[in-house]
């Protein structure tokens, strides 16, 4: 267990003379407002640490281990962990290596590591942990096995993984090299509150402009709770019920209770607040029914580049499900929308790379049934009446 900086620093010195190391992570999101890093677990050689960022310690003397590219970090759905980190520190990851992205290259059915220890390395762990509080000291016994079986196996997994991968050659290999690339350089968002983000609830489509204008001033007052409290929103007030009291807008403690979204106890708690919020909501003007919820990338596209995605995306199914693998893999999204985007669309291998979008690898596994859909799309402007 680390928990402070000298034993940090004397673990740094082992893990520099290391070629390989597993890492995880845990938070707790489920039992805070904002989720914090609670622990980090690092598997090296044959000896397992657990760091403990709520002691204190100095996490940033870890920074030039994750940016080394020539250690292997083997890590198993590392998009949330490497995520975790950057918000909490100004980390770089270098050197990725993710488990579950080589199992799904791989088209092994069951890719959570539960499932893949035990039918690769025959290794049984119980998941039992991973929804506990993270963030609560002391951790239990059966918390620190927990973390520890984490990463104890990951090398040994990630061994068997690549030798899998060299077996089954291209494209395997690069595709699984590219999206752990791609993790790696992931940033995540600045997490300020964003009152508009009532209209990522789901079921806000089906309300009027009054409704909306009080499920926005109520989701407004759950935040403040939930900063208040350090809880997370569920455990302040779930969605559902937010949208109930924004269809029914109860004025007064005896509609509130009448309405029974609420439970006694939450009432007691909240319903004051709840009432005086629907009141001032009434106050304000109605929110635009014709508002977009959240608006994807592709919904950006004109009808045009919309149909090129949409044949764009079809073909990445059925590559994906000829390949057992995951469409994300075949092509991500964001390619997907610069190639619908642009101006000049190509008609050869060579146009294709002179794209940008694409790394060889990939023209030479899909640069045919690319340039296919390409023409295929073509032919059906063609074929449209114009106008339509």
């Amino acid at each position: 267990m680390i928990q402070d900086d000298r034993s940090l620093a004397r673990l740094i010195s082992r893990l520099e003379r290391q070629t390989a190391i597993g890492l995880d992570t845990e938070a707790n999101p489920l039992f805070a407002y904002q989720e914090r890093l609670c622990l980090i677990q690092i598997s090296a050689g044959k000896r397992d640490y657990l760091l403990d960022p709520l002691s204190g310690i100095d996490l940033t003397l870890l920074a030039p281990v994750l940016a080394d590219p020539a250690l292997l970090k083997v890590m198993h759905g590392a998009e949330y962990d490497i995520l975790l980190l950057k918000r909490t520190h100004p980390f770089e990851i270098s050197g990725l290596f993710d488990t579950m992205v080589a199992a799904t290259s791989l088209g092994i059915p069951s890719p959570g590591l539960a499932a893949m220890l035990k039918q690769v390395l025959g290794v049984q762990i119980d998941k039992k942990y991973q929804r506990s509080d993270w963030g609560k000291r002391p951790l239990s016994e059966g918390q620190l096995e927990y973390a520890r079986g984490d990463t104890r196996y990951l090398l040994e997994l990630a061994q068997e993984l690549r030798s899998q991968l060299y077996a089954a050659g291209s494209p395997h290999m690069e595709e699984v090299a590219a999206e752990c690339r791609r993790v790696e350089s992931l940033n995540p968002d600045q997490r300020s509150f964003d009152p508009e983000e009532f209209a990522k609830i789901k079921g806000v489509q089906r309300l009027n402009g009054k409704a909306c204008r009080a499920l926005r001033e109520l989701n407004i007052m759950r935040h403040k709770f939930a900063r208040e409290r350090d809880r997370p929103l569920f455990k302040i007030l779930g969605s559902e019920m937010l949208l109930g009291l924004a269809k029914q807008r109860p004025t007064s403690m005896a509609e509130l209770k009448k309405s029974r979204i609420l439970s006694t106890k939450l009432i007691e708690r909240y319903g004051d607040e709840i009432v005086a919020t629907i009141r001032e909501a009434a106050e304000l003007p109605a929110i635009d029914r014709e508002f977009t919820p959240d608006r994807r990338p592709e919904d950006l596209l004109t009808e045009d580049q919309r149909l090129l995605y949409d044949a764009i995306r079809r073909w990445r199914k059925d590559a994906a499900t000829r390949r057992k693998t995951d469409a994300s893999l075949v092509l991500n999204k964001s390619v997907m929308f610069k190639l619908s985007k642009l101006r000049s669309r190509p008609r050869t291998l060579e146009q294709l790379g002179d794209s940008g979008l694409f790394e060889p690898w990939r023209i030479t596994a899909y640069g045919e049934e690319l340039l296919q859909v390409l023409e295929a799309w073509r032919e059906s402007r063609r074929d449209r009446p114009k106008g339509s």
